[in-house]
C-alpha cells in the first residue's frame, strides 16, 4: 500500500469576465455572477471537505484494526493467500504484485511460487510522490530490496518500466493485485489516500477510460471507443487483496468517480469474482 503524497492547494476558480463599463447593468450583473460563483465554490469546498472527513474516519478505523493483527496472524493469512490466488491468477501469466506494508495482506509467498512456475512478477517503485507516479521492476525471490524513500515498503533494484510500457510488454493480459484498506461488494476500493493506483490505472489521460466507465460501456452493449487501442483496459484484471473483515457493504465508505474499481476480491478465506472482462 502506498501513502498519501503531499497535496498542493487547488487554485481558486477565476471569476467570469464582467460586462463592460458601458453597460448600465454591468455592476449589478457582475455582482450577481460573482455572488453565484462564490456560493458554488463554497458549496464545492464543503462537499470536498465532507468527503475527505468521511474517508479519513474510515481509514482511521481500518488502520486501527490492522494494528491489532499479530505477526503470526499475518503470516498464516499469507499462506492462505498463496493457496487462494492461483485460483484467479493463471499459472505462468504476468502479475503486478506489491511488497506489503506492515499489517497489509502479504502476497509474497504467492509471488514466490508464481515466479517459480514461470510467471512474470513486477512490483511498484514510487517514482514521484508529488505526481503519484509508479514505475515497475521485475521481481524474483532473490531480488535485492531497499526501503523506499517515500513509504514503509521495500522496492527492488533493477530496470524500471512505466505503467504504459508494462502494459505494452504484456498485451496478452496483466493481472494487477491491488492493495487497499477496504473494498466493497460493488468493487469500489479504498486505498491509503495517495491515489497512486487510481492515477496509474484509473482515469489518468493516457490510461483511457476509468474502470467504471469501461464497465458501463460493456454492460450497456455500446462499442468501447478504446477497443482498438493496444493499451486498452480490457488487457488488465484488477484483483483487490484485503483481509476478509475489510470486504464491506456499498456505502460504508465514500466512493468517487476517479476511484479504481476491481474485477475481483481475494482474502484469506477465498476469492470472489465481481465482473468478467
Amino acid at each position: 500500500m502506498l501513502p498519501e503524497p503531499p497535496r498542493e492547494r487547488a487554485p481558486d476558480l477565476a471569476p467570469d469576465a464582467a460586462p463592460g463599463p458601458e453597460s448600465p447593468s454591468a455592476g449589478v450583473a457582475a455582482g450577481a455572477g460573482a455572488g453565484a460563483g462564490a456560493a458554488a465554490s463554497a458549496a464545492a469546498r464543503a462537499d470536498r471537505s465532507s468527503i475527505d472527513l468521511a474517508k479519513a474516519a474510515a481509514r482511521s478505523r481500518l488502520r486501527a484494526a490492522r494494528r491489532q493483527l499479530t505477526a503470526d496472524q499475518v503470516a498464516a493469512r499469507a499462506q492462505a493467500l498463496a493457496r487462494v490466488l492461483p485460483s484467479v491468477v493463471p499459472a505462468g501469466s504476468a502479475v503486478a504484485g506489491y511488497m506489503p506494508m506492515p499489517g497489509e495482506p502479504d502476497v509474497r509467498p504467492f509471488l514466490t511460487e508464481h515466479a517459480a512456475d514461470g510467471g512474470a512478477v513486477y512490483v511498484p517503485v514510487i517514482a514521484s510522490p508529488q505526481s503519484r507516479v509508479l514505475e515497475w521492476v521485475r521481481w524474483t525471490p532473490d531480488a535485492q530490496l531497499q526501503r523506499s524513500a517515500f513509504a514503509a515498503i521495500d522496492e527492488p533494484h533493477g530496470d524500471r518500466l512505466s505503467t504504459v510500457a508494462l502494459r505494452e510488454l504484456h498485451p496478452e493480459g496483466l493481472t494487477v493485485l491491488v492493495p487497499g484498506l477496504a473494498v466493497d461488494h460493488d468493487g469500489a476500493r479504498m486505498g491509503q489516500g495517495g491515489g497512486f493506483y487510481d492515477t496509474a490505472f484509473g482515469a489518468s489521460p493516457d490510461q483511457g477510460t476509468s474502470t467504471r466507465a469501461a464497465t458501463e460501456t460493456r454492460d450497456s452493449g455500446s462499442r468501447d471507443p478504446h477497443s482498438r487501442d493496444p493499451r486498452r483496459r480490457d488487457s488488465l484484471r484488477f484483483i483487490a487483496v484485503v483481509h476478509a473483515a475489510e470486504v464491506l457493504s456499498p456505502g460504508t465508505f465514500p466512493v468517487e468517480a476517479h476511484d479504481l474499481r476491481v474485477h475481483g476480491i481475494v482474502t484469506e478465506l477465498g476469492a470472489t469474482t465481481l465482473r468478467a472482462l
